[in-house]
């Protein structure tokens, strides 16, 4: 159930340039979607909506400058004397000295509160990455247990490889499909889990919160086999496992956005740009000398590969309008909302 109230809505045709870039200097828990040929400003702070609604028809109407609205911000949780009670909030333009005193204010406010590279998610709205999260550890522990076997592609005997007469083979003749997906699941150390667990957590997260847990499903639903028989294929008398073949179809699809929309941040593209050099140097072998059982090579590429292809489709049919640069993650903003006058 989402908690966005709309605000104001637009035609296609109006330049909300402005409105992003105040959105954007203010931090403001609002953001910018197109829906039904209209584009739609929506809050997820209630007090917010009426004194957005007013300023934004002024600013229609060519009354304001939006780069000369200051937000003055107030610290709730300090006492208050009676005479220091909130005011209404009304928008008006700020004079110089204003201006000054608005700047001051929100200097201190800045200084104050931690900076946060990465979007906080509610968890509400980000369902399967939590469940994919939870899978990494759940597998972990099947296989401390010994459980893991149902959930595997058992390896191919020495020799000439012949995929018809292959363990996948003999699993899917016996109606084992899951096979395909669930050695996602398996992870042969904690600190196996963790790290693809944080990949899903940054990643994930800030790809199914814009875009759906729907279009996110399909991602993971088609990213996991792709990984998975590349990895059986390219060395199918190895045991295999770990969620890191999807966690790399994500970095495909963050990718590929962040092409289509550079300004996007939720996801940062150095650490994006990292994942990609990290594929690159294990794919010489170097690591497989520091890490007991080597690195699954072909998953991260099988993965890689189909997070591009994915990311491309998703981007040409128009999916990277989700990802607004000028939006910002609701709990970067959602603390100081009440705080905040025009």
């Amino acid at each position: 159930m989402s908690n966005w109230i709309t605000v104001c809505e637009f035609p296609l045709s109006k330049d909300l340039s402005p409105v992003a870039e105040f959105i954007r200097r203010h931090q403001l828990p609002l953001r910018i979607s197109e829906e039904n040929n209209l584009q739609r400003v929506a809050s997820l702070a209630p007090q917010l909506v009426e004194p957005m609604k007013q300023l934004l028809e002024r600013w229609q109407a060519g009354e304001v400058d939006l780069s000369r609205i200051q937000v003055h911000t107030y610290d709730e949780s300090a006492p208050a004397d009676a005479g220091d009670a909130e005011q209404p909030v009304q928008p008006e333009p700020a004079g110089e000295g204003d201006r000054e005193a608005g700047e001051s204010r929100e200097s201190e406010a800045q200084a104050m509160a931690p900076p946060s590279v990465i979007p906080q998610w509610p968890l509400r709205q980000t369902p399967l990455s939590i469940l994919l999260i939870a899978l990494c550890f759940i597998g972990w522990l099947m296989l401390r247990q010994g459980w893991a076997e149902p959930l595997v592609i058992f390896p191919q005997k020495p020799g000439d490889f012949d995929l018809s007469g292959s363990s996948l083979a003999w699993h899917l003749s016996r109606g084992e499909f899951w096979r395909l997906w669930t050695p996602a699941m398996v992870h042969f150390s904690l600190p196996h889990a963790l790290f693809n667990a944080l990949g899903i957590w940054i990643i994930g997260r800030a790809l199914e919160a814009r875009a759906g847990t729907l279009w996110f499903a399909v991602l993971v639903l088609l990213s996991a086999p792709a990984a998975n028989l590349a990895q059986y294929v390219w060395a199918p008398q190895n045991l295999f496992g770990g969620m890191s073949g999807v966690v790399y179809a994500l970095i495909g699809v963050a990718f590929v956005i962040q092409r289509w929309q550079p300004d996007w941040r939720d996801v940062p593209p150095p650490l994006v740009w990292m994942a990609v050099i990290w594929l690159l140097v294990c794919m010489v072998g170097v690591v497989d000398y520091f890490i007991p059982g080597g690195i699954a090579n072909a998953a991260h590429i099988g993965g890689f590969a189909a997070g591009l292809l994915l990311g491309l489709l998703f981007c040409s049919a128009g999916g990277a309008r989700r990802y607004f640069s000028d939006a910002r993650a609701p709990a970067q903003t959602k603390t100081t909302v009440s705080g905040k006058e025009f």
